[in-house]
């Protein structure tokens, strides 16, 4: 599908879809869990495919009204075929989780998933006791078994997916483990996963790149609640900055990194207030300048934040970003290509990207290349002048619903 958004003024009140990184750790700790409810969770093509994976280990779940009730398991033993779609998240995750399972399992996932490496996650878990058949760097389909038994491992993380699989996996292996962790790239990702296991009961000593994990742990998630997704926020936030006036609702604090997003809006002229207490954060039109952001901590913000770059006076320089490279797919490339598609002066860098803006009116086509965070920012664009979007369909990873809640906002988006 492709998606048309013409120039137009935005104005109104509009709801995020709740955390999509806080709905997969929910799922996965309530599967780990005698019972669980899991209230407000994230329902997209991504979560879907971590639903199905908890199922096929045993876990059983079931939805009334905004609340899914879990009976989890109390150990990983299944085996199998697994395909987790486009969701790297699922993959890393359930990759540690498989190694505990006697059982050989095979994980597999779209075009674009096979595409994305797990070297250094694999050779940790192998190092603990995992089994792996594939070449590296280990794009999927490999497979995998246990048993991971647990102890002392050194990793070096291109993705903090990686971390996050250790912490869930060496939580559940029978002796105590030691992580150390060389480099790690958005550590608030990891954040939110300590934050989940904290609620789940798992006992974790942090001090600094080191975890102190016991071993044996029992999973107790009772209740939890997913706050709303400060990435799919993002996108309402630019809206408002770029053509008029939006207020966001359901805004309160967490640990995700992408709440970045008010200070760096800020930053560039923008006029945004948030209300931590009320959970509303307002944004109107703005006159932005450019300025550096370090993404080291915030990958899933770039695309965001290239397009706010375009409008904006001056030049932005976004640099630490060299893991964007293994997303979806390259998205330095990706926004690159699709800023040239509309003749803005970009210069992609090894970490990065070099961004002279200032435009007042942008006309042309982009494209999603498959990736839905291509196709919520660019399309945005539009609403400066006339912007079709590529294979927009895929904002239903993390975002469904997005672009009926732009035409709520006032925005002319046409579906073709």
């Amino acid at each position: 599908m492709d998606v048309v958004i013409r120039k137009s003024e935005v104005k109104g009140k509009a709801r995020p879809p709740a955390s999509k990184s806080y709905t997969h750790r929910a799922f996965i700790a309530a599967s780990l869990s005698p019972s669980s409810r899991i209230v407000n969770p994230l329902i997209s093509e991504d979560t879907i495919s971590t639903l199905n994976a908890c199922k096929k280990i045993g876990a059983q779940f079931v939805k009334k009204g905004e609340e899914w009730l879990f009976s989890g398991v109390d150990s990983i033993k299944a085996g199998g075929y697994f395909n987790f779609g486009n969701s790297g998240t699922t993959l890393r995750i359930f990759t540690g989780l498989l190694s505990l399972s006697p059982f050989r399992s095979v994980v597999d996932g779209d075009s674009s998933l096979r595409k994305r490496p797990n070297r250094e996650l694999v050779v940790a878990l192998a190092k603990l006791g995992g089994k792996f058949g594939g070449k590296e760097p280990y794009y999927p389909p490999f497979s995998v078994r246990g048993v991971v038994k647990g102890g002392e491992v050194e990793v070096e993380a291109p993705s903090s997916q990686f971390i996050s699989s250790l912490l869930y996996t060496l939580s559940l292996a029978e002796r105590d483990s030691l992580l150390k962790v060389k480099e790690a790239k958005s550590q608030p990702y990891i954040d939110i996963t300590l934050e989940v296991l904290k609620e789940s009961g798992v006992k974790i000593i942090r001090e600094g790149n080191v975890y102190s994990i016991p071993g044996s742990q029992k999973y107790r998630l009772r209740r939890y609640e997913v706050p709303a997704d400060f990435s799919s926020a993002s996108y309402l936030i630019a809206a408002g900055l770029i053509a008029g006036e939006v207020t966001i609702e359901g805004m309160f604090d967490s640990a995700q990194g992408d709440r970045r997003i008010v200070d760096i809006a800020r930053e560039m002229g923008g006029k945004v207030k948030w209300d931590k207490e009320k959970g509303i954060v307002k944004a109107e039109k703005s006159e932005l300048e450019g300025v550096e952001v370090d993404a080291s901590d915030i990958p899933d913000l770039v695309p965001t934040i290239a397009v706010l770059a375009a409008v904006a006076k001056g030049e932005t320089r976004v640099y630490n970003a060299e893991h964007l490279r293994i997303k979806e797919i390259d998205r330095i490339e990706g926004i690159y290509r699709n800023l040239k598609a509309l003749g803005v002066d970009c210069r992609p860098l090894k970490d990065g990207l070099i961004i002279k803006g200032g435009k007042k009116e942008f006309k042309g086509v982009v494209d999603s290349f498959g990736d839905h965070r291509m196709s919520l920012a660019f399309s945005l664009l539009g609403l400066l002048g006339e912007v079709r979007c590529r294979n927009a369909e895929v904002v239903s990873v993390s975002f469904p619903g997005y672009f009926r809640t732009l035409q709520l906002l006032g925005a002319n988006v046409v579906r073709l």
